[in-house]
């Protein structure tokens, strides 16, 4: 230990050091990236990601497939040169983009389009320690999980058709994790919780977008009400939430930028959001869009345009005169 703290000491003494370090990583992994059985799936993922079908993109499919060696390969070479530097550089960040979740820790190993493949790591004792999920979310991914090591146990949940919600929905079927478990699923219609898992469980996922305008989803597991909806990419979420902070300013400058997104062609989830953000900002302008949307012929949003513009005049009759609209 008294090594340790003399290094990170010293480290802490000069940036040079650390931006030394840096390189030396991001060294390690271009090495790994151009190894003769990396290189190929960076590939292959590059093509899925694009739109190929995972059958079609060998040395990626071969991740997912019976033999567990090609993915064990992938993942080893890269974690034993980077914890070999790790060890090195004990304040050293590999440069990956990763995430801390109550769940699980994820690190990214690469990306292209709207696939993804990156390492899932879950703790058992701190899983153990979260309550018991109450709701359970569907997102519009293809989803391709391989265990690498550990073991666990996991519910695979099936979305209710929506001439069944609300109600409870099915309890879900168990799923043992162990090394080699392969899963493929169509996350629109189907999730997997992770429930138990005895010390560590590591997983390799690839993931890739099904659909822009099919929203996140989120139901109680209790009743199956829907408990709320969002834009299916980082980016969309972001705008979702700055548009939450221009409604918390009352910036009404904002509502013509606004506008344009509810009319544009972005993901329902995210138009219907510029909408209820307009309606807090401008009544008028608000009422304006959504009436024009109730009138309209938008598969997504025109039938919950008019539910809303009918709540609305129900409980506040004035508001039928404020944007001049009848439906």
């Amino acid at each position: 230990m008294g090594k340790v703290h003399e290094d990170l000491r010293a480290l802490a003494r000069s940036d040079e050091a650390w931006a030394q370090g840096q390189r030396e990583l991001a060294r390690i992994v271009s090495e790994w990236r151009a190894l003769p059985h990396v290189a190929p799936v960076l590939t292959a993922l590059d093509r899925f990601g694009r739109g190929t079908a995972l059958e079609a993109c060998a040395p990626l499919a071969a991740l997912f497939g019976a033999d567990g060696d090609p993915a064990g390969a992938f993942v080893d070479a890269l974690m034993t040169r980077g914890v070999t530097a790790l060890a090195d550089l004990p304040l050293g960040q590999m440069p990956f983009r990763h995430a801390h979740r109550q769940e699980a820790d994820t690190l990214l190993l690469a990306h292209s389009g709207t696939a993804t493949l990156a390492l899932a790591v879950y703790d058992g004792e701190s899983l153990r320690r979260q309550p018991e999920p109450r709701t359970v979310q569907f997102a519009p991914m293809e989803v391709w999980w391989r265990v690498l090591s550990g073991g666990g146990r996991a519910e695979r949940i099936a979305c209710p058709a929506p001439s069944l919600l609300p109600g409870p929905l099915l309890p879900g079927t168990p799923v043992e994790l162990r090394p080699g478990t392969v899963l493929h699923r169509d996350g629109a219609r189907e999730a997997i919780q992770v429930r138990g898992v005895e010390g560590s469980l590591v997983i390799l996922r690839l993931q890739r977008l099904a659909s822009l305008h099919e929203p996140v989803r989120a139901f109680a597991l209790a009743d199956g009400a829907l408990q709320g909806q969002s834009a299916p990419t980082a980016e969309f979420n972001r705008l979702e939430l700055a548009m939450a902070v221009l409604v918390g300013l009352g910036r009404q400058d904002a509502v013509p930028v606004l506008s344009r997104i509810a009319h544009g062609t972005g993901p329902a989830a995210l138009r219907w959001q510029a909408l209820r953000a307009i309606l807090a900002m401008d009544t008028r302008a608000g009422l304006v869009l959504l009436g024009a949307m109730a009138a309209g012929e938008d598969g997504d949003l025109a039938q919950p345009a008019r539910d809303l513009h009918r709540a609305l005049v129900a409980q506040w009759p004035e508001l039928e005169k404020v944007a001049q609209w009848r439906g």
